[in-house]
């Protein structure tokens, strides 16, 4: 393979890739199991909204299906943002993320001049119909992996990696603690811990942010009163659990009343008045009282669905941008969805977070479907990339041959971010003769052209036969 039939290789390569029959390579390349995953736990959730609504908003409303009918429109809207950007490329957003990251710090601080005051505490925006820190999860989760897809290798600086990305999330982390809303806080803190860790960084960073977050958690129970409480009356669980606070028994009798198979959608008596919030905080006590054990299993396999297919779109993301992102939505909702459990069962303090797609509330189901968009997206834009790949000749393979030996994809990428622990998955074949080890130095790499150092050197200054990619020039 000469120069010129490399490089005409690398424009087909970067052609094929573009909006040409995009839409049909679209519906070809969408995880339909992810996506059922996720259609099945937003139909749950309205199944659960109506449930535990119904006795709400017949006596508050004089409708039993008002409470229901918001949610549902929550869902519309939120299902209308899954197919735009489930269809939109999600590259896109990388270069939006720093206005992204200003407008969720703008409606954070926005909450805090004009919010509603609600049992001393300021959330929402729109007498209670917006809650920007359910859409600020998902602003945090794209800027966090546009700055960790840039910085590479750098994660593992203090100055460079380290300390700008705390200051980053403690900003924000800091709007929300204010409001106050430490349950948001833990999980935003999460999800961007788990995402700097696997952008590469150190066991020993890890450890510093584990105990810096911690130390941060003991000061904010003894200065925020109702997280004093709460914490306060998670001990008595097991020190006096005839003192157990009322709210934390109610949802215990409510979690163990279904026994294997529940006593039926709709059944369960202690919504009625008894359960405090049972569409929200508690939404899961209920199902496991009218769904049973069973009801349970089924829920969790759900979402075990959901992140095993997750971490898969992640491990074949085209781009570092890209699987940093999946990994941050499956950690969030993952994550989120652990910590209601155990509230619930009284492992931990209750934290008041809602189950992802099963709790009533629209900024957090709106936004959730939309990061499901944006992880279709994803998982659509490798799949067709490796399609138009071997359509213009270039072959990907799970491993390659190098040196006699064969050696797995993953191992060679991470070379090209080597602190990574999540790899691109998809790479061109490199040559396995002598004759084409010159052309093979410039390889695909998800959406990139990675040149190596043989053609770096010679093509110092662009050539007639240049390639522009991405607004670089790489020439032969």
């Amino acid at each position: 393979m000469d120069k010129g039939s490399m490089m005409r290789t690398v424009r087909r390569g970067r052609s094929s890739s573009g909006r040409a029959g995009a839409p049909a390579a679209a519906r070809q390349g969408a995880d339909w199991v992810f996506i059922g995953a996720v259609l099945l736990l937003t139909a749950l959730g309205l199944v659960m909204a109506y449930s535990t609504t119904f006795f709400w908003s017949q006596v508050k409303e004089g409708n039993p299906l008002t409470i229901f009918s918001r949610q549902l429109l929550y869902a519309g809207i939120g299902l209308v943002g899954l197919t735009f950007f489930s269809w939109l490329d999600y590259g896109i957003l990388r270069r939006f993320a720093v206005w992204i990251m200003a407008g969720c710090l703008a409606a954070l601080i926005a909450v805090l001049l004009f919010g509603d005051d609600v049992f001393g505490a300021r959330r929402t925006l729109l007498n209670g119909s917006v809650q920007p820190s359910e859409l600020v999860k998902l602003g945090v989760i794209i800027y966090a992996a546009a700055w960790l897809a840039s910085r590479r290798d750098q994660v593992r600086s203090v100055s460079n990696g380290l300390m700008p990305f705390g200051v980053i999330v403690g900003v924000v982390s800091f709007l929300i603690v204010v409001q106050p809303d430490l349950s948001t806080t833990a999980v935003i803190v999460i999800v961007a811990i788990a995402m700097f860790f696997m952008a590469g960084a150190s066991w020993q960073q890890l450890s510093l942010v584990l105990l810096i977050a911690v130390s941060a958690f003991l000061v904010l129970i003894t200065v925020v009163p109702h997280a004093t409480v709460r914490v306060n009356e998670f001990i008595k669980v097991w020190r006096a659990p005839n003192e157990m606070d009322y709210h934390v028994r109610q949802t215990l009798i409510t979690l163990g009343g279904g026994g294997l198979f529940g006593n039926g959608i709709g059944a369960s008596g202690q919504k009625f008045g008894y359960l405090p919030t049972p569409h929200t905080d508690s939404v899961v006590a209920v199902l496991g009282d009218e769904m049973g054990l069973l009801g349970l299993a089924i829920t969790l396999g759900l979402f075990v669905i959901f992140a095993w297919r997750g971490l898969r779109i992640a491990q074949a993301a085209d781009t570092a941008f890209g699987s940093f992102i999946v990994i941050g939505v499956v950690i969030w909702v993952i994550g989120q969805m652990l910590l209601n459990v155990m509230a619930i069962m009284a492992i931990i303090p209750f934290t008041g977070v809602p189950v992802p797609f099963l709790s009533f509330g629209g900024s957090s189901l709106v936004s959730l479907l939309i990061a499901c968009g944006v992880v279709t997206s994803v998982a659509r834009g490798s799949r067709i990339l490796k399609g138009r790949e071997i359509e213009a000749g270039l072959p990907v393979a799970a491993s390659h041959a190098k040196g006699g030996r064969a050696v797995r994809a993953s191992s060679t990428i991470r070379r090209g971010h080597s602190r990574a622990r999540f790899a691109r998955a998809h790479r061109a074949q490199s040559a396995g003769s002598a004759a084409e080890a010159e052309a093979a130095d410039a390889l695909i790499v998800g959406r990139d052209v990675r040149i190596g150092g043989a053609l770096r050197r010679r093509n110092s200054q662009r050539s007639p036969g240049a390639v522009r990619w991405r607004g670089k020039w790489y020439g032969a």
